[in-house]
């Protein structure tokens, strides 16, 4: 015996097993994604902390080196050093710290990092040209103190050839 509707049950039931299917795909990609899109994040992040990491590491040791620049740029006013010498070693370590600077398409501070040594660069020649200036000062204090005394002579000379003026007459 089969039933009158036959066709019409086979339809439904092909639509059945279709929507039944697209659902199931569904929950299947759903469960795909919420698995396998955090992985893929997961592993991005672990990339940038490793480079925010690499960056902090390169930013406590550039921190420490400026430390060390900035005390032999201070011993340059130490009295009795031998200057020339220290402005050598100030040098070569500026140059060794433009050296340890990553490259420009690495990190983004590039400028913010050469800004700083061509700062202490300019720092090392303002030392120079004040200790410059410290010398020029005492001279001009050594020129004042004989411009003072060439006065107090000629005053006196002017007094004497006055004097010889008056007693001539």
């Amino acid at each position: 015996m089969k039933p009158k509707n036959l066709k019409e049950r086979r339809s439904r039931f092909l639509k059945f097993i279709l929507l039944f299917l697209l659902t199931v795909a569904t929950i299947m990609a759903l469960v795909f994604f919420n698995f396998r899109i955090p992985k893929k994040e997961n592993s991005l992040l672990k990339t940038q902390a490793k480079s925010i990491k690499k960056e902090m590491e390169f930013q406590n040791d550039f921190s420490k080196k400026m430390k060390t620049l900035r005390n032999m740029i201070d011993s340059l006013d130490v009295p009795g050093q031998n200057i020339s010498f220290q402005k050598s070693l100030i040098n070569s370590k500026l140059v060794d710290l433009q050296k340890t600077i990553p490259t420009k398409d690495s990190t983004y501070r590039y400028e913010m990092y050469t800004g700083i040594l061509k700062l202490y660069s300019d720092f090392v020649e303002s030392k120079d040209k004040l200790r410059d200036l410290k010398e020029a000062e005492s001279t001009i204090a050594e020129y004042k103190d004989e411009l003072e005394t060439c006065r107090k002579n000629l005053t006196e000379k002017e007094r004497d050839l006055y004097a010889a003026r008056a007693n001539s007459r």
